[in-house]
């Protein structure tokens, strides 16, 4: 049975390099960056939306936070610390990436395969002009606009 050449032989196989690609076998460079994109999104998403959520939303209701620290002025004053502005930017950034590249591929799972090319500019499009929606807001909150 070890004479066999289709014995189960793991860790033994032969692997050799092709000098020549085939035209079939294109390679891909923009994707692994999306998936690490969705990747970073999914942790920052799982982790730092609830704790968000929570503060801004229910911990008043439970009585765990005062209501006056959560007030337009008081927000507005602490948005004024970068490390507050940063932890929304990567929020609002993380989880705008992950969601659309979830859509993305939750809608080509689904059929709609042809349109593949479409809903990349689509939906990646939403995600990086609201992230630097984010980004505007998070460097010039404060400032007076241009047309005010």
């Amino acid at each position: 049975m070890a004479d066999e050449p289709t014995a189960w032989n793991p860790g033994h196989e032969v692997v050799r390099a092709s000098p020549r690609v085939s035209p079939a076998q294109r390679e891909v460079f923009f994707e692994p960056f999306l998936w690490g994109l969705f990747s970073a999104g999914g942790f920052i998403t799982a982790f730092l939306l609830p704790v968000t959520i929570l503060f801004l939303s229910f911990s008043v209701t439970l009585g765990l936070w005062p209501p006056d620290r959560l007030a337009y002025d008081a927000f507005a004053e602490r948005f004024g610390d970068p490390l507050v502005r940063l932890f929304f930017l990567v929020l609002i950034g993380g989880s705008l990436f992950h969601g659309m590249h979830r859509l993305k591929h939750t809608l080509v799972d689904i059929g709609v395969r042809r349109a593949e090319p479409l809903l990349n500019v689509i939906l990646y499009g939403i995600a990086i002009l609201g992230t630097l929606a984010a980004l505007y807001y998070t460097f010039f909150f404060g400032v007076p606009l241009p047309w005010t």
